[in-house]
């Protein structure tokens, strides 16, 4: 009999699957009925940003304008919260001060998904979770910071 080695990363991902169960989101509950946004990654980039990512679902039985779920432009209502060194990360803005993130337009349909994204400052190497906070939203707590 032969004995094959399986890496713990793909026993463990093959067990999730088979048993259906899956690893727990990172999700903040919207202020409107049926909203919520999950948290895909953070992740450093070069040059001295991390990048955002996260979709927003809709559950409710019309489309939603992202915009007014929001309450305004995406720049203007997501952050980042370092608690550790109490500090507070907004967009990165280019030369023209346009926000280095998702331009907001349209509406998201009955059970779907909208993929939104935004860079900031990098917190500090020694930083590896932080909150993301996004308006409209329930704040999302210990969200890991993982390297490209």
């Amino acid at each position: 009999m032969t004995h094959r080695v399986v890496p713990i990363s793909v026993a463990l991902c093959a067990l999730l699957h088979a048993t259906g169960l899956r690893a727990q989101e990172l999700t903040g509950e919207g202020e409107r009925a049926g909203t919520r946004i999950i948290i895909k990654d953070i992740k450093r980039d070069d040059g001295g940003t991390v990048t955002l990512r996260f979709q927003m679902t809709n559950e409710e039985e019309k489309p939603e304008d992202i915009y007014q779920i929001l309450g305004g432009f995406l720049p203007d209502r997501v952050h980042l919260i370092d608690a550790a060194n109490k500090k507070k990360y907004l967009t990165v803005k280019d030369a023209s001060g346009k926000c280095l993130c998702t331009d907001i337009k349209g509406n998201i349909a009955k059970g779907k998904a909208v993929n939104l994204w935004a860079k900031f400052p990098a917190p500090p190497a020694t930083v590896q979770k932080v909150s993301v906070v996004v308006s409209g939203f329930e704040p999302v707590e210990s969200v890991p910071i993982t390297d490209r």
